[in-house]
């Protein structure tokens, strides 16, 4: 597998962890022509990786100068999911090839252009071979643009897609402009005569750890990753960065959601800066390992852009510039024993897993003195088994209960707890309308964007408390409870964030979405639980699933345990102790059937970019309880 051969940085952007798998899903079965550089080159990687970890069943074509060196790294001779050809032979090939459904060209896309005449007479070679296989196969065709073709940027002015500048001809510093709008209009103009499918995205300066792909901050951050000193331009302007994955992520979008014929800006999340600002985020980062001077020079041909409409066509950007910036400084680090992962929680991380585990220490004396059954459960149970603790990145905690056990918790849960901690349930919170129970601790407050519309209910930090409930025995009846519960869970979740049913399926959503207004909320509420408990007094049975469980790298609370299925009720026979923070804290017995039924090879750690805790924190306040760091 072509996973074995990559190292940790690789792995993190060739997965694709910021892609939803639905979305991915549609990818799959797919004959895919890649051509280009730097960029192609590692979204042909990420293909394979996902052909590897996901079945995706696509055939690449890949036409790039580096696929001599690609194949004899990864053995691609050996595989029958890919072809590799040197870039120019793309006119060569443009009558064999057949069956084409996607073409990706990256062209000159955040490449170093050496000699004009000579590249722009490549790169038009290549957009019409390129052409020429679109319109023979009626192939969609996904065109990597980037910034510079805006032209020379005015200070403090941030480019929307129909916003340009002019450009003097006689400057040789825009001749990388010049080639760019060339190749963007041949395109245009191809599409126009021969009406072909054509998305355009424009990057922003692209970054990537341990990709190959250039940018004029290289210098620096090999600089912060030694502890040396170096010298930055000074720019009076901004420009926008963007990571590999957020490209990636935005190709994915183009073959399935954005509209066809329409130019979209790529960047990360809060990623325009001026080199000040980034010289300025590496000395928060690094403090004085980070000795980064501002000279005068030569300011880079690039321009900051806006990302306002792909986010608007459901496109969001993922990576943060101070992740992307942390991921690069890490990949040229020669001692990664000590790795410093990116932290969203302001200095708070520690803190906030000693109070998670005070919670945990609760739990377990209630239990203990009621005789309540309970396991670790979710990223819990996982840091257990394969950290003997706390996930270093993760900021909540989880515990599974059987239903006879979580509901005898619940009843006697407000008369155990101490007074700094509340019982939250849609019984205890008129307003609460989770799938799962929860406790939170007064007087502080852990909001994501969720808090946005549910400001009534209490926000503090929670711990979460999950039910693995019974189901039925036959195939059929579990398919039937499984598609119930997602129903049901459909209409609470929908109606009660005020949003449409949208799950690919058109019959499906306008059902889902009909009966969203239909019923009230409340009776919605007793549906669901009622749907996922339906087989609680059942005697014989074999079978148990997660109805209000989340899926292991999608923190939405929208519930995808579920689709995993059911599982032997037997797992959760027996408890076992195991280590948790220092503490014996009860586990299932088997363990490993239970953690792989949930997460396949669990043993694997979670993309490196991922690593930053499974919620995205708007306000965060711990109160009284910061002494704990």
């Amino acid at each position: 597998m072509i996973k074995n051969k990559l190292n940790q940085f690789e792995a993190d952007w060739a997965a694709m962890p910021q892609v939803e798998k639905e979305e991915l899903a549609k990818l799959g079965n797919k004959t895919i022509l890649i051509s280009g550089q730097g960029i192609a080159r590692c979204l042909c990687i990420a293909l394979l990786y996902l052909n590897d970890s996901k079945k995706l069943n696509n055939k690449i074509v890949y036409c790039g100068d580096d696929y001599y060196n690609l194949e004899r790294r990864f053995f691609l001779s050996d595989r029958r999911d890919i072809v590799c050809q040197n870039y120019d032979s793309l006119s060569e090939l443009k009558n064999e090839l057949s069956g084409v459904d996607i073409i990706v060209h990256t062209g000159v896309c955040c490449e170093y252009v050496k000699s004009f005449s000579d590249s722009l007479k490549r790169e038009i070679n290549a957009a019409k071979a390129v052409c020429e296989v679109a319109e023979k196969n009626k192939s969609k065709v996904i065109l990597l643009s980037d910034s510079r073709v805006y032209g020379e940027a005015k200070r403090g002015r941030v480019y929307a897609e129909n916003e340009y500048t002019d450009i003097i001809n006689t400057d040789p510093r825009f001749t990388e402009t010049q080639l760019v709008r060339t190749i963007e209009n041949y395109f245009n103009c191809e599409k126009k005569a021969k009406d072909l499918s054509l998305t355009t995205l424009r990057t922003g300066i692209v970054l990537g750890a341990s990709a190959g792909i250039t940018s004029f901050i290289d210098g620096a951050l090999k600089a912060v990753a030694a502890g040396e000193e170096y010298e930055l331009v000074k720019t009076g302007k901004k420009y926008s960065f963007v990571y590999i994955t957020d490209v990636f992520r935005a190709i994915v979008y183009a073959v399935n959601k954005l509209q066809d014929g329409n130019v979209y800006n790529v960047t990360g999340i809060d990623s325009t800066a001026s080199t000040a600002t980034i010289a300025a985020i590496l000395s928060d980062v690094y403090g004085e390992q980070s000795k980064l001077m501002l000279t005068e020079g030569t300011e880079p041909n690039s321009c900051a852009v806006s990302p306002s409409k792909i986010t608007t066509f459901g496109c969001p950007p993922a990576i943060k510039l101070e992740t992307a910036l942390e991921l690069c400084v890490m990949s040229y680090m020669s001692d990664l024993s000590d790795m410093k992962l990116p932290n969203t929680h302001d200095g708070r991380l520690d803190a906030i897993q000693k109070m998670q585990l005070s919670y945990l220490l609760e739990v377990d004396r209630i239990c203990r003195k009621h005789n309540i059954k309970y396991f670790l459960g979710g990223g819990t149970l996982l840091g257990a088994i394969r950290h003997k603790g706390f996930i270093p990145w993760d900021d909540d905690s989880d515990i599974m209960m059987l239903r006879e056990d979580y509901d005898k918790f619940a009843k006697i849960a407000e008369t155990e707890l101490p007074a700094n901690m509340t019982f939250q349930s849609g019984k205890t919170d008129k307003n609460c309308f989770y799938e799962f129970n929860k406790l939170r601790v007064e007087g502080t407050v852990f909001a994501t964007d969720f808090a946005k519309e549910h400001r009534s209910i209490n926000i503090g930090i929670a711990f979460d408390i999950f039910c693995h409930d019974k189901t039925a025995n036959s195939k059929l009846g579990r398919k039937i409870h499984l598609a119930l519960t997602v129903f049901t869970r459909a209409l609470v979740l929908n109606k009660w964030n005020k949003r449409k049913a949208d799950n690919g399926s058109r019959i499906q959503s306008a059902v889902t979405n009909f009966f969203v207004k239909l019923l009230p909320l409340r009776f919605s509420y007793f549906l669901m639980n009622h749907t996922i408990s339906f087989f609680k007094r059942k005697k014989n049975a074999k079978y148990l699933y997660d109805g209000m469980g989340r899926n292991v790298y999608n923190y939405d609370g929208m519930g995808r345990n579920v689709y995993n299925g059911s599982f032997d009720a037997s797992i959760l026979d027996e408890v076992i102790y195991a280590e948790f923070e220092g503490c014996p804290l009860p586990v299932p017995k088997r363990y490993g059937e239970y953690l792989t039924f949930l997460y396949g090879d669990y043993m694997e750690l979670a993309p490196l970019s991922t690593r930053l805790g499974c919620h995205d924190i708007l306000w965060c306040d711990i109160g009284k309880y910061d002494t704990l760091n």
